[in-house]
């Protein structure tokens, strides 16, 4: 999905909430362009549409294009946060979220997933059912796949897939930090003391520059040759048995 097309669907949604806000109804919108109900609905619920019909919504619906499409740039990157019920899902069962990943972010079709991992016609099944129960996809009667999700996705700060991942990585990390060899990682900590307001300021700085990079991992780069690597971010109150060490008289250092 383009950039174009993201906004387009953003200024949907906009649309749609402006249209519940002034207590309008579909019907209406469809008598004043003319057009039947059930193509209004397809074209607000749809995740393609042409400039021309949305101009013609926004003007049905009595909403200034210009400022929902400004709205629409000025807005800041978020992600879309993985549910409770999903991380959930994809935890007990990683095969599914392999498969999703496959669907989602590689954006490959049922049938070639199907013919990768060889696939029977009932697992593949199984595995598009499921997706769809979680509300992560809708298949359709022709068996085409929409997504109920968007990008840049991400897990919350509860999720066991997560937590499982980032005890990998800081198990991985350790290894290659204690090999002794030079490595291009880029690594920091930074014991800090800040004020309340401070740090929840530097978590949402943080938070908005990683969505913003992680937007374009998702959109441009993910089915690029370029090489995957893992980013993780902590931040937690130190323990009191942290406190520096003791500076003790000495008869040797080891």
């Amino acid at each position: 999905m383009n950039e174009y097309q993201n906004k387009v669907i953003s200024c949907i949604r906009l649309v749609k909430e402006q249209i519940k806000a002034q207590s309008l109804n579909y019907q209406t919108i469809a008598d004043r362009l003319n057009i039947s109900l059930l193509t209004v609905k397809r074209q607000l619920n749809g995740e393609d549409i042409s400039l021309s019909k949305l101009l013609a919504l926004c003007d049905a619906a009595e909403v200034n294009f210009s400022e929902i499409w400004q709205t629409v740039d000025e807005t800041a990157v978020t992600h879309t946060i993985i549910s409770d019920e999903q991380d959930s899902a994809f935890y007990n069962n990683p095969h599914l979220l392999s498969f999703f990943i496959e669907l989602f972010q590689q954006k490959r079709t049922p049938e070639e997933i199907k013919q990768q991992w060889e696939l029977t016609s009932a697992s593949l099944h199984l595995y598009l059912r499921k997706l769809e129960s979680l509300d992560l996809i809708r298949v359709t009667a022709q068996q085409k796949i929409s997504f109920r999700v968007r990008e840049p996705l991400g897990f919350g700060s509860e999720s066991k897939v997560i937590r499982k991942e980032v005890a990998n990585d800081l198990k991985q990390m350790s290894k290659r930090y204690g090999s002794g060899k030079e490595q291009s990682e880029f690594m920091i900590a930074k014991p800090l003391k800040l004020s309340v307001e401070m740090r929840e300021k530097m978590y949402q700085e943080l938070w908005e520059i990683v969505s913003r990079y992680a937007e374009l991992s998702e959109r441009y780069f993910i089915q690029s040759e370029h090489p995957v690597f893992n980013l993780v971010a902590c931040g937690y109150q130190a323990e009191s048995s942290e406190k520096p060490a003791d500076i003790i008289n000495l008869t040797h250092f080891y």
